[in-house]
């Protein structure tokens, strides 16, 4: 069986190993973020007393996490460029091991953005999502919707008006034995992912194409414009026709 006859079998890779580089963000995110918030605080506290200060205290605490997690995401962004500069990301079949540095540093850039999502996740904005996917290169215009879904951290690109169901997942990156496989995925223009589906590294979903409810694609599978694909592994189910054009 070839790479592209392979299914959906696993993507978590340990993170232990790299646990250190998350305290390497958090401090100085921290020390940062004090240093924003603390002198507007002095500053209240100098004008007003205690008593008037409590009312705002929901608000303060609005502006320190807010100050803290756009701190986060300039530290990150730090961070990767560093790593790029060191060694450039790839798509390619890497060995699994600390030796190899296409999959060293793959790993130390998806661990730094995952943690950073994983923050942004609890900001109640919509807005909170997107972002740092953005700054972290995910091509992702603001006509499409992905706010319910798993967006893997690299070789991504989203097309105007594409759309990804609740609990859907789009991958670019895979475990295939020992072995990493990184490949881009591209969602093109007004493409439509069921909930709970999952799109494999390398598939090409062309415009208005359709992957339906909790099915999964083949890694390299193209699904053909203006397509319902359904199934595990997604086959053809039907062509949509644009009855306005046709008439």
């Amino acid at each position: 069986m070839n790479n592209s006859e392979l299914i959906i079998t696993g993507n978590n890779l340990r993170e232990n190993r790299f646990f250190i580089l998350k305290f390497l963000i958090v401090w100085p995110t921290l020390i940062l973020t004090s240093c924003i918030i603390l002198p507007f605080i002095e500053i209240f506290h100098s004008f007003f007393n205690l008593l008037t200060i409590i009312p705002i205290l929901p608000f303060l605490v609005i502006v320190y996490f807010g100050s803290f997690i756009l701190s986060l995401v300039f530290f990150a962004k730090l961070y990767l460029i560093l790593f790029n500069l060191i060694h450039k990301p790839k798509e390619g079949f890497f060995k699994i091991s600390v030796y190899n540095k296409d999959y060293y540093f793959y790993y130390l850039r998806k661990v730094l953005k995952e943690f950073v999502i994983k923050i942004f996740d609890y900001f109640p904005l919509p807005w909170s999502k997107v972002l740092p996917l953005k700054l972290f290169n995910i091509k992702l215009p603001s006509s499409a919707g992905v706010l319910d879904s798993y967006i893997d951290s690299d070789f991504i690109e989203f097309g105007e008006e594409a759309i990804l169901g609740e609990g859907s997942i789009v991958m670019s990156s895979i475990v295939v034995g020992d072995r990493l496989l990184v490949k881009k995925t591209i969602i093109e223009d007004r493409v439509t992912i069921g909930a709970y589906s999952v799109v494999a590294p390398g598939t090409i979903a062309e415009e208005g194409s359709i992957l339906g409810m909790g099915s999964y694609t083949k890694i390299n599978q193209r699904l053909e414009k203006n397509w319902i694909y359904v199934g595990r592994p997604a086959k053809k189910l039907k062509e949509i026709i644009d009855d306005f054009n046709q008439d």
